[in-house]
């Protein structure tokens, strides 16, 4: 189990995680070098090797269009691609194909 991101105390945009082994029931943590920005509302889909992560809220409730690809088994970060990424957004749907991610909805720049 993966677990990254989110609020903190005072409802302070995450950029840190752990992951889970139940079979030893022993956390470890996920690194942070190169990790996205910190943020909250994003989505998360599994391709069967990499967790990505984009979207959501960052600092100032800034909504992005960016996220990371993390390798459990590297314990490392790749940037997602900028190049006709969706218009910034938090609290989307996003779901696995097989093949690609699909980003539905959400709140926009607006606040």
């Amino acid at each position: 189990m993966l677990v990254w991101g989110g609020a903190g105390s005072a409802d302070v945009p995450l950029n840190t995680g752990g992951r889970y082994n139940p079979t030893s029931d022993a956390w470890s943590a996920i690194t942070t070098g190169s990790a996205p920005q910190a943020r909250r509302f994003f989505t998360v889909v599994w391709t069967g090797t990499r967790m990505v992560v984009w979207g959501g809220s960052g600092a100032a409730a800034a909504r992005l269009n960016d996220g990371g690809r993390y390798d459990p088994a590297a314990n490392c970060w790749m940037p997602t691609s900028l190049g006709s990424a969706p218009a910034p957004r938090s609290d989307h749907t996003a779901i696995w194909t097989g093949n690609n991610m699909v980003v539905w909805g959400g709140s926009g720049s607006s606040k």
